[in-house]
């Protein structure tokens, strides 16, 4: 059973019950050994399908981590070396060659890196270095209309933008909320509920 790509963005930065609860309900089981408040592992025994969602910046070490990410040395991280040493060790796990993986700002970032050409990846607002390119093939790559972390990546060919310019621009909110107004829209934009009405299934 496919899920809402938002909704597992959004369940991303929930507790491991809170997350097996949601999950459950679509046929995924939530693997505790090898889930953590970066990433998490679901598997659909049924489908014999593997979900796997890296988490966006939560925690102070990962201010450090966007530092790496804006120098272009992501993958020296410690944060992105896990995620791909983990997505590994699922793989093996469950006995597959391929999963789908989703993420959420630096974890987008992050799973746009780890997913390999027999992945299927879906991505929300990532981070971007000045002249990253983004892939095309299996990779869905998206963003939000106003959004500042994924702006450096907003003329890429392979970057799906949603949302209108007159609702979502800084001057607007600026003009309907002076700075607080500005600000408020910011946050709004970067947040995974964002995309739910654009029925994005993983």
């Amino acid at each position: 059973m496919s899920v809402n790509l938002s909704k597992v963005l959004k369940v991303g930065y929930k507790s491991q019950e809170k997350q097996g609860k949601v999950m459950n309900r679509y046929g995924y089981k939530i693997d505790k050994d090898l889930s953590s408040d970066n990433q998490q592992v679901y598997y659909n025994p049924n489908e014999k399908k593997l979900l796997y969602n890296v988490a966006g910046t939560h925690n102070l070490s990962d201010v450090g981590t966007n530092v790496y990410l804006g120098l272009g040395k992501l993958k020296d991280t410690k944060r992105y070396k896990q995620a791909d040493e983990t997505l590994k060790k699922a793989k093996a796990k469950y006995g597959v060659r391929s999963a789908t993986i989703s993420g959420h700002s630096l974890g987008a970032t992050i799973a746009q890196g780890i997913a390999k050409p027999e992945d299927k990846e879906y991505s929300l607002n990532a981070g971007y270095t000045i002249g990253q390119k983004t892939k095309g093939g299996n990779q869905h790559n998206y963003r939000t209309q106003g959004d500042v972390v994924s702006l450096l990546g907003s003329n890429s060919n392979n970057l799906q933008t949603f949302g209108k310019k007159e609702n979502t621009s800084v001057l607007g909110s600026f003009l309907k909320g002076g700075i607080l107004g500005v600000g408020q829209n910011l946050l709004k934009s970067h947040k995974p509920e964002t995309i739910k009405k654009q029925h994005i299934f993983v």
